[in-house]
């Protein structure tokens, strides 16, 4: 009798740890779960683009390049007047610096517009300098001094807040 109540006793102590491991071990289950051959591609985003250049005024969008405008030209003449010059970096900001100077250009009525001509023209001569690759340090120097001495008649002729008046119209 004692022999057949240790066998139930144990059967039952048995079952209760079997059940007890299998249910309650999530290492267990994450070994037995199947995992799936190759993962799920990540889920494309959807996009919306709203265009809010239809929106601004114009002296906001005179503004916008103007401000990039002297951004790049200040990242021109850091490019200039550092010892060792990238070529790259000086080539992308008087490159950039041409592109909001011609925005610009297109912002306001012909007569303003000639007088940004000259300052255009000199940017282009500088850009193809940059571009030929051989550039010295005292034409650097040089370019450096035009440069400044340009960013100044663009601060002075061309400022934003002076040109509010001045602007095309939408």
């Amino acid at each position: 009798m004692m022999r057949r109540f240790c066998q139930t006793l144990v059967l039952v102590v048995g079952g209760w740890w079997l059940v007890v491991a299998l249910s309650g071990c999530e290492s267990l289950e994450r070994k037995l779960t199947r995992k799936p051959k190759h993962p799920e591609p990540p889920p494309n985003p959807i996009i919306n683009f709203q265009d809010y250049s239809q929106s601004m005024t114009p002296l906001e969008r005179y503004r916008k390049h103007y401000l990039i405008f002297d951004y790049w030209n200040g990242e021109l003449r850091e490019a200039l007047a550092d010892r060792s010059p990238n070529s790259k970096r000086m080539m992308r900001a008087c490159s950039e610096s041409l592109g909001e100077l011609e925005a610009l250009k297109g912002l306001v009525p012909d007569d303003v517009a000639r007088q940004l001509e000259p300052l255009l023209a000199a940017r282009e001569r500088w850009k193809s300098q940059l571009e030929r690759g051989t550039l010295s340090s005292s034409e650097a120097m040089l370019i450096q001094r035009e440069v400044e001495s340009q960013a100044r008649q663009i601060h002075r002729e061309f400022f934003w807040r002076n040109m509010e008046d001045k602007l095309k119209a939408k």
